[in-house]
């Protein structure tokens, strides 16, 4: 199979970004990220069809299996990601080395807070889209989560080392990013979405843009953890824009 075949470069996008086993390197991925719906798309669906199993169940406990599967079908990456940066604000506004806590390997009392209350939101945002009844609401999350994504690599500054956010932001375009949107944008509506065929694409995109610039601020330049940071932040908005739209 040819090296930059389409269905390969998926696969790795696949692999690189869920824990679902895939051959291809970190490179194809990053070769392929235009096709970075699809991905979200996959994680939307799994979640969303886990959840109908559990129908019986009271709310509470379709909503912790769906922030469960979120974190876990992309191996805690962007939850990580989250955890970081929000540490690396936090301790920009006290005086502390923003890009030394983003590299710290330990978790300080920021990072656990900022993740205990990323997983309150997203409990909650996951009850309120539940009570939609609209079952592909997490489909629609995963597409905001992977628009916010790509508009942080956009918008952001490249990293001055060789790091996950570099390889992606060297295949980079504003053309890329406006075909991610686009087709975000339509795989919500194929699934009925209605006006959050709109909602969410510029809602991620806002956000992807606004974590940017904070990072190119606080960091001087986005990287993987502005990302997760960023997709976090998407897919809890976009689960509450699907309960009140």
């Amino acid at each position: 199979m040819a090296r930059d075949d389409p269905l390969r470069g998926i696969a790795a996008l696949l692999g690189f970004l869920t824990i679902i086993p895939s051959r291809g390197s970190q490179q194809e991925a990053a070769r392929h990220f235009y096709a970075v719906p699809v991905v979200g798309f996959v994680r939307g669906v799994i979640t969303s069809i886990s959840v109908l199993a559990l129908a019986w169940f009271p709310p509470y406990v379709a909503a912790a299996l769906a922030l469960a599967l979120h974190y876990a079908g992309q191996g805690f990456m962007h939850a990580d990601g989250f955890s970081d940066f929000s540490e690396a604000l936090i301790a920009s506004k006290s005086g502390a080395d923003p890009r030394a806590v983003v590299h710290d390997t330990h978790r300080g009392s920021f990072a656990i807070a900022s993740f205990s209350v990323l997983s309150i939101v997203l409990f909650a945002s996951s009850l309120y889209a539940l009570s939609s009844r609209f079952m592909l609401a997490f489909v629609v999350a995963e597409m905001g989560e992977v628009v916010a994504i790509a508009a942080a690599l956009q918008f952001g500054g490249r990293e001055p080392y060789d790091g996950m956010a570099s390889a992606f932001k060297e295949h980079m375009s504003g053309g890329a990013l406006g075909f991610i949107a686009l087709l975000s944008a339509v795989l919500i509506f194929l699934i009925g979405g209605g006006m959050l065929t709109i909602l969410v694409p510029v809602a991620s995109l806002i956000v992807g843009g606004l974590t940017a610039k904070a990072a190119d601020r606080t960091l001087g330049f986005t990287n993987g953890d502005a990302l997760g940071f960023a997709g976090e932040i998407a897919f809890a908005a976009a689960l509450l824009m699907v309960a009140h739209a």
